[in-house]
């Protein structure tokens, strides 16, 4: 019963915890990507124009509805936008805890995986409101695993199997974006191992992979049509950086895992060995985890914790190979790939605690409760400075607000600084158009 109220009463108080922070660390003022969103949807809010290109795939077609709610009913308001994102990793939460529950791990494992996922390591994603829909994205990753999950049960599940021909199609071509590369990539390597592990029905599996790799497929081809915008990159060869920098790489994805244990702000000043040293650790985590997951899937006939596990070291992947570019050797550190890295995290966590209780030997649960306690505190330590950053971010967005309000007097030096975005000619044409439309920090009710 206690777990049952656990798993229930978790996400309602972290979204209450999220939302709060929100309320203290943020304002409702566009600035950053937003400026672009504004010029690209806001002339008409209700215009398909915008998604009739070949291009549309990338502008994850589920904004076309949000953003018409957000119009309707808010004004606009980015806040909505940041409540959206809270309330769908609150789900994503909850979905852990229910596989937690069916699994029947220990109460208090439970609800310190749980709040993990309440860590304010994502504060950069959670207060730039543009990001709900990758929470989305996530919630949906869930539940195609936990689907896998299901369908690998000794009864199977018909449901789980149905489900899992038009989820892919639905979280691909309308949530995913760009996380979607890693999703089914993950997706398509679990019915490898659905085939040559438990040596079930190949043409099932090929019908599952083939759902998930048509639209991907559809995305790749949409994405190939589109402009990306990258300010601050280099435009050098990865040979020619290689030569000039040979540490740059793998000091890059090292550090990357150290995120996982404590933000790159809330380290302060620490030397880079320290985050090199913290990286290692993870991955030595990372490595004994994927060493007793072959034993602990085939007697639990536990898909999950592996594609979690397998998903964030696949984002490490990705995130040092797209990002490289800018040269900087803490970049993948950023709080902005948090989200994609701590899925890794609670998935290497999953297979250490069940593996420590199928196993029963003392060693493996001394190391699967010390690797929660690094885990926990790290983010508890991230949480702490967050909240104390709070104040000071929100003076930031009420300094973005006061600028915005009054961007016609403003120098286009003033705009560009203040509201983070590099076109001063883009900042005034966003910020007119919702002056027009009474939309955003130019809202005022009408009597």
């Amino acid at each position: 019963m206690g777990r049952k109220i656990t798993v229930r009463l978790l996400p309602f108080f972290g979204f209450l915890f999220l939302t709060a922070y929100l309320r203290s660390a943020s304002a409702n003022v566009v600035y950053t990507d937003y400026i672009r969103l504004v010029n690209s949807y806001l002339e008409n809010v209700y215009s398909l124009s915008p998604y009739l290109h070949g291009d549309v795939l990338t502008r994850i077609p589920v904004n076309y509805l949000e953003r018409i709610v957000n119009v309707r009913f808010f004004h606009y308001s980015t806040m909505f936008d940041m409540v959206l994102g809270a309330a769908f990793l609150s789900f994503n939460a909850y979905l852990l805890g229910r596989y937690c529950e069916r699994k029947r791990l220990p109460l208090a494992v439970t609800a310190l995986l749980m709040l993990l996922m309440f860590s304010l390591n994502k504060w950069e994603m959670l207060t730039n409101g543009s990001g709900w829909v990758h929470f989305a994205a996530f919630a949906l990753f869930f539940c195609h695993y936990l689907s896998l999950e299901a369908l690998l049960q000794k009864t199977g599940d018909r449901r789980a199997a149905r489900r899992l021909l038009w989820l892919p199609s639905l979280t691909i071509l309308f949530f995913a974006g760009p996380y979607c590369a890693i999703y089914a990539l993950t997706a398509v390597l679990a019915e490898l191992f659905i085939v040559l592990r438990f040596r079930r029905d190949v043409r099932q599996s090929a019908a599952r992979v083939l759902a998930v790799l048509l639209p991907f497929g559809l995305y790749l081809i949409s994405r190939s049509l589109s402009v990306e915008e990258r300010h601050g990159a280099t435009t050098d060869s990865i040979f020619t950086v290689v030569r000039a920098h040979p540490l740059l790489l793998p000091r890059f994805f090292v550090r990357s895992f150290a995120s996982e244990i404590i933000g790159q702000e809330s380290a302060g000043q620490l030397p880079g060995f320290v985050f090199t040293g913290l990286g290692l650790l993870v991955l030595v985590l990372y490595a004994l985890a994927f060493r007793r997951a072959a034993k602990l899937i085939e007697k639990e006939r536990s898909l999950f914790p592996l594609c979690l596990i397998a998903s964030g070291f696949l984002n490490h992947l990705l995130v040092t190979a797209s990002r490289w570019i800018f040269l900087r050797e803490n970049y993948g550190m950023s709080s902005r790939y948090a989200l994609q890295y701590q899925v890794g995290m609670l998935g290497l966590l999953l297979i250490l605690f069940l593996a420590a209780r199928d196993s029963g030997r003392q060693g493996a649960r001394r190391l699967a409760a010390v690797s929660l306690l690094v885990f926990c505190l790290g983010n508890l330590a991230t949480t702490a400075h967050e909240i104390h950053m709070a104040p000071y971010r929100k003076e930031n967005f009420l300094a973005m607000r006061t600028v915005a309000k009054n961007f016609e007097a403003e120098s286009d030096e003033t705009l560009v600084k203040v509201l983070s975005y590099h076109d001063p000619v883009r900042i005034r044409k966003a910020l007119s158009l919702l002056q027009h439309k009474n939309l955003n920090v130019f809202y005022e009710k009408k009597e």
